[in-house]
Protein backbone atom coordinates (compact mmCIF):
# COMPACT_ATOMS: atom_id res chain seq x y z
CA UNK A 1 0.00 0.00 0.00
CA UNK A 2 3.11 2.37 0.67
CA UNK A 3 4.65 1.61 -2.47
CA UNK A 4 1.44 2.68 -4.35
CA UNK A 5 1.05 5.87 -2.63
CA UNK A 6 4.27 6.38 -3.32
CA UNK A 7 3.93 6.02 -6.93
CA UNK A 8 0.70 8.07 -7.08
CA UNK A 9 2.13 10.55 -5.61
CA UNK A 10 5.25 10.70 -7.87
CA UNK A 11 3.43 10.52 -10.87
CA UNK A 12 1.36 13.48 -9.89
CA UNK A 13 4.28 15.19 -8.62
CA UNK A 14 6.38 14.25 -11.98
CA UNK A 15 3.12 15.67 -14.16
CA UNK A 16 3.22 19.12 -12.42
CA UNK A 17 7.59 19.28 -13.05
CA UNK A 18 7.27 18.65 -16.88
CA UNK A 19 6.48 22.46 -17.35
CA UNK A 20 8.74 23.74 -15.07
CA UNK A 21 11.98 21.91 -16.10
CA UNK A 22 13.13 21.88 -19.95
CA UNK A 23 13.71 18.16 -21.46
CA UNK A 24 17.23 18.52 -21.53
CA UNK A 25 17.43 18.02 -17.48
CA UNK A 26 14.67 16.26 -16.92
CA UNK A 27 15.09 13.00 -19.17
CA UNK A 28 18.64 12.98 -18.24
CA UNK A 29 17.96 13.00 -14.47
CA UNK A 30 14.78 10.29 -14.60
CA UNK A 31 17.49 7.93 -16.64
CA UNK A 32 20.07 8.23 -13.34
CA UNK A 33 17.13 7.55 -11.00
CA UNK A 34 15.81 4.39 -12.65
CA UNK A 35 19.87 3.14 -13.46
CA UNK A 36 20.40 3.74 -10.06
CA UNK A 37 16.93 2.16 -8.81
CA UNK A 38 17.62 -0.93 -11.47
CA UNK A 39 21.48 -1.17 -9.89
CA UNK A 40 20.26 -1.03 -6.59
CA UNK A 41 17.68 -3.99 -6.96
CA UNK A 42 20.18 -5.79 -8.55
CA UNK A 43 22.51 -6.13 -5.66
CA UNK A 44 19.69 -6.90 -3.06
CA UNK A 45 19.56 -10.00 -1.76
Amino acid sequence: MTMAAGSILGAVLGGLRLGVFPDLILIPLLTVILLVSAIKLARHD
